[in-house]
């Protein structure tokens, strides 16, 4: 959550991802939001850029969102096609690998990314 004066004009969540093969230690990327007040000021970039970094330090082996890659390819994240997302076009769906090790299959979003209300 990013505060400026004390009100909320930012915020990212990242909630652990299931893939296929088991691996473990990956998160999802949930929408950054920022208010539009705010927007083009680098808040966003500052919320994926520390979320990141705590994953990191957390022991994360990465990280995977839909998104739009122009956005995201600046933080490094880029289309694996062994990296699935059912009923999502490949193209929109990003991973950033914190290692070299790069897992393979179906990733399933934790359901707090469900939630419409």
């Amino acid at each position: 959550m990013a505060e400026i004066d004390g009100r909320v004009v930012g915020h990212i969540a990242f909630l652990p991802v299931t893939i296929a093969d088991s691996a473990a230690d990956w998160y999802g990327l949930g929408p950054v939001s920022v208010l539009p007040g705010r927007q083009k000021q680098g808040i966003g970039k500052s919320l994926v850029e520390t979320g990141l970094s705590v994953l990191k330090d957390r022991g994360g082996r990465g990280c995977a969102l839909v998104g739009d890659p122009d956005y995201y390819k600046r933080f490094g994240f880029r289309n694996y096609p062994q990296l699935v997302h059912e009923g999502i076009p490949q193209e929109v769906f990003l991973a950033l690998p914190f290692s070299a090790d790069i897992p393979r299959g179906i990733v399933t979003f934790h359901e707090g990314f469900l939630v419409t209300e």
